[in-house]
């Protein structure tokens, strides 16, 4: 016993047998999610008339593997950056390990939940009492489920925020991009991803709830967790990083309106360019700049100065110059999808509307605050909407 012990304090710590916290969320976050996306959704999208319910089995299968795979590895990043202060680093890997190991037989659980779940309009319409009181079971389990993965996500929540600096930027931040990207896609209703199915008004509200939790939030924590860990003076989260306020604020004002009249004649002339509603500018802006300027600039400038050891000047020059070719890379499908009248126009569009909007604002943010890059890139796209309706 004694030299168990010993072995036992030469790892590091007691060895751990169970699953420990970090694979337990990780494994009922795999779970929640493969229900949640493969069941919950495609049942209320089958029940809307927004799903056929050819290949529903099928279907539902693939969607439970994407919510699945998202829900594990959201829970694990969430398990660990969230753990209990006693559980190391070492302890916390073992235990994500250890939560694959578990997760392969609660999957297995969970995608028949999942498929009788799926199955709900087929077993409304035949009218069977087998399938509807499978059904019904199913429902109870998946909503049991979901609850354990709530719980479980809540407890690592309250964990996290109890430790860390930036607990009310990042809440701010994500409820924010939450409150756009709901306005955006409850008015504009878009279509999903590879399917040519437009949202109704509950599926936009579940759309955004998703993009927020497993996009946008672990993007503002990773993005904060970075910003504190550059080996530089690290840019400000609201202005006057490097000057006054009031000056950050009149320069924001400036660049956006001069912005906004270089690209004016693209949306005066008859090219089909739209400024789109004003919930879409304000979120659009917001979008762009945690994305490109918060998330993309700061992530490749900290790998310049810690992996390769830039200088700032160098290191914030790629990082600009990198999230600037990824901002018209993006936007370069709907760009296409304009039809302007030739290659020059279409090159002239772009320059104005993202390579030189990108590098003004990724100067901002890194030398004067991301307020200060977000209020220019809201003035440029509000002046436009103002000016150009």
């Amino acid at each position: 016993m004694s030299t168990t012990r010993t072995d036992e304090r030469k790892q590091g710590g007691p060895l751990v047998l169970g699953v420990g916290p970090v694979g337990k969320l990780a494994v009922s976050w795999a779970v929640a999610g493969g229900i949640l996306v493969g069941g919950v959704v495609v049942a209320g999208m089958t029940l809307a008339g927004q799903l056929s319910g050819f290949g529903l089995l099928m279907t539902a299968t693939g969607l439970f593997g994407v919510g699945a795979g998202l829900g594990f590895i959201h829970g694990g990043l969430l398990g660990y950056v969230g753990r209990p202060a006693e559980v190391t680093r070492r302890d916390a890997v073992a235990s994500l390990a250890m939560g694959v190991v578990y997760a392969v037989p609660a999957l297995l659980l969970s995608w028949l939940v999942c498929g009788w779940i799926a199955m709900t309009s087929v077993a409304l319409y035949t009218g069977r009492v087998a399938g509807l009181i499978g059904c019904g079971v199913a429902w109870l389990v998946g909503a049991a489920l979901l609850y354990v993965g709530a719980e479980q996500g809540w407890s690592a929540l309250r964990r996290l925020y109890g430790s860390w600096s930036n607990a009310r930027v990042a809440t701010l931040l994500v409820a924010a991009l939450y409150g756009g990207l709901l306005a955006v896609f409850v008015s504009e209703r878009p279509q999903l991803w590879g399917l040519p199915v437009q949202v109704t008004p509950t599926g936009a509200v579940l759309l955004a709830t998703a993009v927020t939790l497993w996009l946008a939030g672990p993007m503002v924590g990773l993005s904060l967790a970075l910003l504190d860990r550059l080996p530089v003076a690290r840019p400000a989260m609201t202005f006057g990083g490097r000057g006054s306020a009031l000056a950050s604020i009149a320069v924001a004002l400036t660049v956006g309106i001069v912005l906004a009249l270089i690209a004016l004649p693209f949306y005066t002339a008859a090219y089909g360019v739209s400024t789109g509603g004003i919930a879409g500018v304000l979120s659009g802006a917001l979008v762009d700049e945690v994305l490109f300027r918060l998330f993309l600039v700061t992530a490749v400038a900290w790998v310049g100065l810690r992996e390769f050891g830039f200088t700032e000047a160098k290191a914030v020059g790629v990082a600009i110059a990198v999230a600037a070719v990824a901002q018209v890379l993006i936007y370069l499908p709907g760009v296409l999808a304009l039809g302007l009248p030739s290659t020059t126009t279409l090159l002239a569009f772009l320059l104005v509307t993202a390579v030189v909007p990108a590098v003004a604002f990724g100067v901002l943010y890194w030398r004067q605050g991301f307020g200060t890059a977000l209020v220019a890139h809201a003035t440029a796209l509000a002046a436009l909407f103002l000016i150009a309706g």
